[in-house]
């Protein structure tokens, strides 16, 4: 849910963002689904990074 819900917002923010700044639908598409994969991939990566730190401070 959390990797969704990321998707949604940063891609909403950058869609919100070209629709501003007038670009056409199809950049604004473009752009809410390239940012919200990297916004799902940015938090897969924190993820992952804050589980090796825990399990090395576990040990």
């Amino acid at each position: 849910m959390a990797y969704l819900l990321t998707a949604v917002m940063t891609g909403g923010v950058a869609a919100i963002l070209s629709l501003l700044a007038g670009d056409t639908w199809g950049q604004i598409f473009l752009n809410y689904v390239i940012y919200g994969h990297l916004g799902m991939a940015s938090l897969v990566i924190a993820m992952m990074t804050a589980r090796r730190y825990d399990n090395n401070n576990e040990n």
